[in-house]
């Protein structure tokens, strides 16, 4: 039986030297020292190697009273005891992979200079020897070097580690203890934190979040030019960003108002300072430049015009620079309008009458002064008019001396000396809110002067970071919410919103703060303002202004800045046209692990994108990490990153819920680390599984991947293979993204840049060049189609050598070979491979473009494509190569391709191949034998990449993701009929393209106009960046019903919008129809209320509500549900009151049954037809109808419409048809008979046409 003495010194824990150095008492006994340390060294608390404590394993382990070593060898490691606090053996033998005969700590020490090894969980090896580059190149252990003097030196050891803040907090009376070491033992306990945690903060921390992009962060997505503005809105502009004299004077040389910008900072937790401008930058507006690019931005985020602040003093001008240079632009296409600024300037900012640095005197010998310049503004083309009245502001009409007579005087100049009436307004501001005693002709809000008032201070409420603050702040949410319930007042006035509020770099610590304003907070109250506006109309206008475009120093502006970007911009946009509103009832996160460009991440942007331009859904992309393609995420939507697991994380993600983001789909197992936050934030999702189980267990997915399959409304992979996995999943093929199509000029294209000849085979591979890409066979693969030996072998078994040199194939033919990688390759394998990857590029037969954006002409220049992966899921690069008609292989068992092919190789497609794991000799046979590919071979092979496009449909596959992950979202069906309607098509599909209720499909079908109108369909979708399907017919088909016949054969949604050309909706209309639609399954039909407008878009009413009274009585002024029948009695068999077809959603199969069993009656109905339909498609047994009060449609009526113009007697005798046919199906009755005489012969009458002679009624289908 070995000695004890044996046992330690075989053990690799005795370092001789370790004891020597570490105990100098001791440097004499040399190879004595294991035996001084077995005899008495352990009791005196000396220790055999760094990493094993003596004192602390006696001291925790009571029962142990001999060598605590020998205890360790022999039992303490087995039973789980550490050797010192932070080793835990039973940690380090799994994460390691330790064989199950060796001792733990002796594998650390002999292998802890090795990359991959971890001595703990906590310690991060990596990042102290990338931290710490004399760490790195001294050779020492890092954990020792941490342990034993590292700490000392206020080392990390782990990025999350601040020993600084650790020490400071926890250890200032214990200056000699291992913070690190501190932490371990006491991280369990309420309030210990390895650095300053995400609830506390600082001033500097606060600065740094603030000024680099944040959570909200949005790049500015422009309006389609035909996006239908619901409001005229205007917004303050301040121009005092340019030098001039008298600032220069006031306030030192060059001040302008970025000088004020400078000096806010946070005075408390979550103040948003300072304020940095991105997109723009520090603009000076002495030059045309900003004012020009300031003009388009608003332009393009819905903003009419701007109110410029007007600065004139007893006739001195003022800050006018940007003015003149607008009046001298005509080209700039900006609409102006004037508020005069008409205080004194004082040192405070603030108008008092203290300091005053240049005063206000209203001098009445300036009086034709005044009026002469404010005149001259108004000649200008682009000043804003409220009919033929430009509008002016008054800021302060309250400091003017006998203001009302004043402004009398100055109305009868206007009119005498510039035949101007101009509509002039004041602001609400210092206690003046009423403009009737002014004799103004209405007032402007200017938030937030006023609506302060009725809120609540929460200094109390916040951090304070700055103990001298006397600011005053307020609830943003709060002011909102006080702000939208304000009444209207018995006077005009145009309300006013403010994206944010806070002018502390001008007052530094004593201004006001609205606090908490969030892009989707300033869009629902402009949404509301706009919805106000319309309800109760500024001289006939609906007009809404925010304050302010450019008020930087006040915290109040939509310009882009560094932390929001342009999110206050598409906020505005969305809320003034409805178009992609943050409002959706049906929104998507979309949660990703990284935004590296790879198959997975490349998948879910297609998957964004197609959301977006197919269905018009509304979707953010939470991502676990960063990458290069998050500029491309954000393109496509917002895109915040989340860490799971953390307070902020959770947090967010309930903010997200509550604003209606209650589903998510989770791209892959490598995001399931944020299921147990997306479940306990209530949000539902759909979970997609890609990854192979080797994959899994290299990245330890297994657990979290278990845990989102519990959790996981369903589960969708893309093959069988993956349902041994996962035996529940849908089994769903992802798709082509990227709809790759084989082209001629391309393939020469691509060919002629690296030197291929016509004749050559290419062989492709792509993606990211790594071992389990197998980028190393590929590689190898080429080399041995090379090698003279392979080439005998296979030409001539019998020995013979054949010296062919070059690219040829060595077969006998002189045929090039040429192999393309598609795609960055690993560094660690490129360093590995280099001297064989020098090689093959000299021969320039082997080639490396790198990563592309678009793989296509490299795909169209190959004959084949390999998949030489050793593990790869379903990669989308093998699907883009089919629908490019290439011949394809891959290695049997590597993931769902494989199966793929072979389906294609029974189907009769026998060029593929699926050849045995890593037979790269086989591989090379089947690439020598391909024929060349000339003439009917790339035809055969065009038209089989477009018959495989149709089979990896990406829309069929997005549409039943959608499916699947919004289950209550309705499937409806959108068919644009048009017949030379270009003059209102691009309008009506605005409209359409600004519904917040997500759509199945776009269908325009174009009953083969001559005006353009096909073609002005596409460009229209295409500025809104939406996918429609144009359907042109070459003949006209001469009746509407045709065409309703061909929209219920192409439309496949279970619901169907029939939207005709020249009508118009809100963008409400889909989403409230549908939420009806959701209450009642038995409904087939479904339609609201319209307003009336005129061919050039002018309200004739604003309701149908009068006609509705006229013929049913109030019924219709409410909501209503009821069976079929009982609606044709009552509101369908005197008259026909669905009067617009754009007003209805209709169940399509109902509609298309309904058509075809009344066809023959609309081959004969031209006017009535319509009603007709509805009374058969009512009449069904169990039909139900639903109707909203709300005149969310918008129907167009012509003064030349065939109503209005066609044979009036033809009109009468299709309605007779009509009651017939309804008193026939409701059973006749006498009253129902005189009330239908009745009305036609007050028809009659308007007519003014004679009663007809009786005659036999037609028979009904």
């Amino acid at each position: 039986m070995p000695t004890n003495l044996r046992i330690i010194g075989h053990s690799g824990l005795f370092d001789t030297a370790f004891y020597l150095s570490r105990n100098p008492d001791l440097r004499d006994i040399g190879s004595g020292a294991l035996q001084h340390y077995h005899a008495s060294g352990w009791r005196e608390g000396r220790k055999p190697n760094a990493f094993f404590d003596p004192a602390w394993y006696l001291a925790t382990n009571r029962d142990v009273t001999d060598d605590p070593l020998i205890h360790y060898l022999t039992k303490g490691e087995y039973e789980g005891r550490r050797p010192v606090a932070w080793f835990d053996p039973v940690w380090y033998r799994q994460a390691n992979l330790v064989p199950a005969n060796a001792n733990a700590l002796a594998h650390y020490l002999a292998n802890r200079q090795a990359p991959h090894v971890r001595a703990m969980p906590e310690f991060d090896t990596a990042f102290y020897l990338r931290s710490y580059p004399d760490v790195a190149a001294s050779g020492m252990d890092p954990v020792e070097h941490y342990m034993v003097q590292g700490y000392r030196e206020i080392r990390r050891p782990f990025e999350g580690f601040d020993p600084s803040f650790y020490r400071m907090r926890y250890l200032r009376h214990q200056p000699e203890t291992n913070p690190f070491l501190h932490w371990l033992e006491h991280r369990h306990e309420a309030g210990v934190f390895p650095c300053l945690p995400e609830h506390e903060t600082t001033t500097a921390r606060e600065i740094r979040r603030r000024t680099q992009a944040g959570p909200l962060f949005e790049t500015h997505h422009p309006l389609p030019a035909a996006a239908i503005r619901r409001a005229r809105v205007l917004a303050y502009y301040l121009p005092q960003f340019h030098p001039n004299a008298e600032n220069d004077r006031w306030w030192g040389t060059g001040f302008t108002e970025w000088t004020n910008l400078s000096r806010g900072v946070p005075r408390f937790a979550d103040h948003y300072q300072p304020r940095i401008p991105r997109d723009l930058g520090h603009y000076r507006l002495d030059n045309e430049a900003p004012l020009r690019e300031q003009a388009r931005m608003a332009r393009q985020s819905g903003i009419e015009g701007f109110i410029f602040y007007h600065y004139w003093f007893n006739r001195k001008r003022l800050l006018d620079t940007p003015m003149e240079t607008l009046l001298n632009c005509p080209d700039i296409d900006l609409p102006f309008c004037l508020m005069w600024a008409n205080e004194s300037w004082s040192r405070r900012w603030d108008g008092s009458e203290t300091d005053v640095l240049i005063a206000q005197d209203y001098r009445e010998e300036d009086d034709e002064a005044l009026i002469d310049d404010l005149a001259r503004h108004m000649r200008d083309p682009r000043y804003i008019r409220l009919e033929t009245h430009p509008l002016f502001m008054i800021y302060r009409p309250g400091t003017i001396p006998e203001a009302s007579s004043r402004i009398d005087r100055w109305r009868e100049l206007f009119k005498a000396r510039h035949n101007l009436s101009p509509i002039m307004i004041m602001a609400q501001a210092f206690d003046d809110h009423d403009p009737r005693p002014f004799g103004l002709d209405g007032a402007i809000e200017f938030p937030p002067h006023k609506l302060t008032l009725d809120c609540t201070p929460i200094e109390n409420r916040v951090q304070i970071l700055d103990e001298d603050m006397t600011a005053r702040v307020y609830d943003y949410a709060e002011l909102v919410s006080k702000a939208l319930a304000d009444p209207a007042p018995e006077f005009p006035r145009i309300r006013t919103v403010c994206p944010s509020w806070d002018n502390d770099a001008r007052r530094q610590g004593a201004g006001l703060v609205l606090h908490g304003s969030t892009p989707r907070l300033y869009e629902g109250w402009l949404s509301e303002t706009i919805c106000q506006a319309r309800a109760h109309p500024f001289h006939g206008e609906a007009i809404v202004c925010v304050n302010a475009w450019n008020e930087w120093a006040e915290g109040a502006y939509l310009e882009p800045d560094i932390h929001f970007g342009s999110a206050y911009l598409n906020a505005t946009a969305r809320a003034v046209t409805g178009f992609q509103s943050s409002f959706a009832p049906h929104r998507l996160l979309l949660i990703g692990h990284d935004a590296f460009p790879a198959g997975a991440q490349m998948l879910l942007l297609s998957i964004g994108e197609t959301l977006r331009r197919n269905h018009g859904l509304e979707i953010t992309f939470i991502l676990l990490g960063g990458g290069d393609l998050l500029g491309r995420y954000r393109q496509v939507g917002t895109v915040e990153i989340l860490k799971p697991n953390t307070n902020a994380g959770r947090e967010r993600l309930q903010s997200l819920h509550d604003e209606g983001f209650t589903n998510a789909l989770v791209n892959s197992a490598a995001s399931t680390w944020l299921v147990p936050d997306l479940a306990s934030a209530g949000i539902e999702f759909t979970q997609l599984i890609h990854e192979l189980p080797g994959m899994l267990k290299h990245h330890h997915l297994d657990a979290p991947l278990a845990t989102a399959r519990l959790l996981a409304r369903s589960v969708i992979v893309p093959g069988a293979q993956l349902t041994r996995l996962c035996p529940e999943a849908v089994i769903m093929p992802q798709g082509l993204y990227n709809p790759v199509v084989f082209s001629e000029a391309d393939r020469r294209r691509v060919r002629l840049a690296y030197g291929i000849g016509s004749d050559a085979l290419v062989v492709t591979g792509i993606g990211f060049g790594d071992i389990r890409k197998g980028f190393d066979l590929f590689l190898q693969l080429w080399q041995m189609i090379r090698s003279p030996v392979f080439h005998d072998a296979r030409a001539n078994p019998l020995g013979a050598k054949n010296n062919s040199e070059g690219c040829n194939d060595l077969t006998g033919q002189t045929r090039p070979v040429h192999f393309i990688w598609v795609g960055a390759i690993d560094e660690t394998l490129s360093r590995a491979l280099s001297a064989d990857l020098e090689a093959a590029q000299v021969t320039h037969c082997f080639h490396l473009p790198g990563r592309v954006e678009d793989v296509g002409p490299f795909l169209s220049a190959a004959d084949l494509f390999t998949l030489t992966s050793r593990e790869d899921p379903y990669p989308s690069v093998v699907l883009e190569a089919l629908a490019s008609g290439l011949a394809c292989m891959a290695f049997a068992r590597n993931g769902m391709i494989p199966d793929l092919l072979d389906d294609l190789i029974r189907e009769g497609d026998g060029r593929h191949a699926v050849i045995a794991p890593g037979d790269l000799p086989a591989t090379a046979n089947w690439i020598l034998s391909r024929p060349p590919q000339h003439g009917d071979v790339l035809a055969d092979r065009l038209e089989r990449g477009i018959a495989l496009r149709q089979r990896f449909s990406f829309d069929r596959y997005v549409r039943q993701l959608v499916a699947l992950s919004l289950p209550l979202l309705p499937s409806i069906s959108v068919v644009v009929l048009s017949y030379n309607y270009a003059q209102y098509l691009a309008a009506r599909l605005a409209t359409i393209f600004s519904q917040n209720c997500p759509v199945t499909e776009i269908i325009v079908i174009d009953d083969a106009s001559n005006d353009g109108s096909a073609a002005l369909a596409e460009k229209t979708a295409t500025s809104f960046d939406r996918r429609i399907t144009l359907i042109r017919q070459t003949r006209q088909s001469g009746s509407v019903f045709a065409q309703w016949q061909k929209a219920a054969e192409i439309a496949t949604g279970e619901w169907l919008w029939i939207a005709e050309a020249d009508d118009l909706s809100e963008p409400e209309f889909l989403a409230e129809l549908s939420a009806v639609a959701a209450q009642a399954p038995q409904a087939s039909m479904i339609f609201c209320d319209s307003r009336a407008i005129d061919r050039d878009g002018v309200t004739i009413s604003p309701d149908y509500k009068g006609y509705y009274q006229q013929h049913a009585g109030h019924d219709l002024d409410r909501d209503l549900l009821m069976d079929g029948e009982n609606f044709v009695r009552n509101f369908l068999s005197r008259c026909n009151l669905i009067l617009n077809v754009s007003a209805v959603l209709f169940r399509r199969e109902a509609f298309a049954e309904a058509l075809t069993r009344c066809r023959s009656d609309l081959d004969r109905l031209r006017l009535a037809g319509d009603w007709r339909l509805y009374v058969e498609i009512l009449m069904k047994p169990g039909a139900q109808i639903g109707y909203l009060a709300r005149a969310l449609n918008i129907h167009r009526r012509h003064e030349q419409s065939v109503t209005g113009a066609l044979d009036l007697a033809r009109h009468l005798d299709e309605i007779d048809t009509l009651h017939a046919l309804i008193g026939q199906r409701l059973g006749r009755n006498a009253s129902l008979a005189s009330s239908q005489a009745q009305y036609r012969a007050a028809l009659r009458a308007q007519f003014g046409l004679r009663t007809p002679p009786r005659k036999k009624r037609a028979r009904f289908s």
